[in-house]
Parts: structure tokens; C-alpha cells; sequence
């Protein structure tokens, strides 16, 4: 993206110094209005940085401070993680997103997923990048950890946490196929008692099913001695490996679940 950047005046130079040395790339109407004072004085303001390309709204009363450091027509970008962090903070960014944050996959995922506990809007376009926003009920939004791009702070999905999301919504991961190739690459730096505690806390009988079957289907260090565990916190039911696949395959009943997804990337 680019933007041309015009001359600024006196106090419009400190304002942004200003937010720029307090760590406010990124900032509310009522940031603003701290420093200008409440009313349309500050809207107008932030039109005009706005129109001078020294501003860029991400929201109704959201802005982004692009670089002082940005010249004329200067390319410059900010990254999604940090975006997206600020636009849900009772979340983080997850799924397969997530999943592209700790290197599992070698896919450039288009869309930046995110959970947040907060309701909004499930989907929306900033600065020209998709974000798909999934609202959980606030006791399901842990395991998160907070991390500095850029000076930027952002919020993401830990290691084990991710896996239980993917597990749960293959869906917003790439499908089955990819999420098998993740697990492969992550067991080696993901706690198993951890991740055990997070499913338990999560409560999902899907995620233990569809983790114990990949698991053994992959043949993963040591994974005798979580699957009883495993098996225990399984949901009623047959449920279906890929979700939103077809309701075809045969069923493994020692896990609860349909195989809907071909051969690819690990599963067989």
C-alpha cells in the first residue's frame, strides 16, 4: 500500500510524535481527544491527517498512525497480527493463522483469523487484508501469549492452545489434511499435558476424537500414554473427521468418528 505524505503543521507534527512515543500506533477516538480535547475539534482533525495520508482509519473511532519516518509516496505496511490484536483485545489471532505464526505450514493463509470474547462483526477488510473474527464464550478465550512485532504488541494463540483450535475447527485451518501436517510438525514443542488440560478446560468431546485418531494415525512419540486419557473425554456420538465434509467413510468407532478425508499429508 502506498500513501503520499504532505506537509504537517506544528501541532499536528506533535500529536503524532506524541503517539508515536507512547506506543500508539495504533489508537482510539478518545486517545485522540486526550490530546485535542472531546468534540469536533478532534474529528477534524483526524479527517484532515487522515486525507493527508498520515492517518488510517481501521474502524469507527480506530486509527492507525502510519511511520513519521514514511516519505513521499513511501510504501509501508503494518503487520495483521498487531492490527487484529488491537481490533479484538479480549482475544488473539488462531486457527491457521496461528498455525502460520509458530511455522507449521508453508501456506500463506489470505485471510488473519482471530477469537475474540467480545461480540463484533464476524468478518471484516483492513487496509486491504481479510479478518475473520470467532466470538467464544469468554472461559474458552485462554491460552494466549503476548509477543512484540516491530514494537507492536501482539497476541496469539500459544502452541498447544492452537492445536486445540484446529482440532476443533479444521474448517478455519485448511481443512483435515493440513491440520494433520501441523500436528506432525508441532509435537515435538507442544506440551501434552497441557494441551490435555486445555481440551478438558475447553470441553469439546470433538477435539480429543479427532486428535487421538491423528495422533495414532501418524504414529507420535509417546502417544500410548495420553490416548486412554484421550478416550475418556471423547463426546457421544460419531462425529465427522473433516468438517462440513461429506457424510461418507467408514466409521472407526474406537474414536468416534466417520473418515471423510482422503489420504493426504499424513492421514491415511
Amino acid at each position: 500500500m502506498t500513501r503520499t505524505i504532505t506537509e504537517l503543521g506544528p501541532r499536528e507534527a506533535e500529536f503524532l510524535a506524541t503517539m508515536a512515543s507512547t506506543a500508539k500506533d495504533i489508537f482510539t477516538m478518545e486517545a485522540a481527544e486526550r490530546f485535542w480535547g472531546s468534540g469536533s475539534a478532534t474529528r477534524n482533525v483526524l479527517s484532515r491527517l487522515e486525507s493527508k495520508g498520515w492517518l488510517e482509519r481501521l474502524e469507527r473511532g480506530k486509527y492507525m498512525l502510519v511511520p513519521l519516518e514514511a516519505g513521499v509516496d513511501r510504501e509501508w505496511s503494518e503487520d495483521p497480527l498487531a492490527i487484529g490484536s488491537f481490533l479484538v483485545p479480549s482475544g488473539g489471532a488462531a486457527y491457521w493463522t496461528a498455525v502460520r505464526h509458530w511455522g507449521w505450514t508453508t501456506q500463506l493463509p489470505r485471510t488473519q483469523f482471530f477469537i475474540t470474547a467480545r461480540r463484533r462483526a464476524s468478518r471484516g477488510t483492513y487496509l486491504g487484508v481479510p479478518y475473520r473474527f470467532v466470538t467464544l464464550k469468554p472461559d474458552r478465550v485462554f491460552g494466549l501469549t503476548q509477543e512484540w512485532v516491530e514494537g507492536l504488541a501482539i497476541r496469539v494463540t500459544n502452541r498447544e492452545r492452537t492445536l486445540l483450535d484446529i482440532l476443533d475447527r479444521p474448517d478455519l485451518a485448511g481443512g483435515i489434511a493440513e491440520v494433520s501436517a501441523a500436528l506432525k510438525v508441532s509435537w515435538r514443542d507442544v506440551d501434552p499435558e497441557l494441551l490435555t488440560e486445555y481440551i478438558e478446560r475447553f470441553g469439546s468431546g470433538t477435539v480429543p476424537k479427532r486428535l487421538g485418531y491423528l495422533a495414532e494415525e501418524l504414529d507420535l512419540d509417546g502417544v500410548s500414554d495420553w490416548t486412554q486419557r484421550w478416550r475418556s473425554m471423547m463426546g457421544t456420538g460419531i462425529t465427522l473427521l473433516e468438517r462440513g465434509g461429506p457424510k461418507s467413510g467408514r466409521i472407526l468407532t474406537r474414536w468416534g468418528l466417520q473418515i471423510n478425508a482422503g489420504k493426504s499429508k499424513g492421514v491415511r
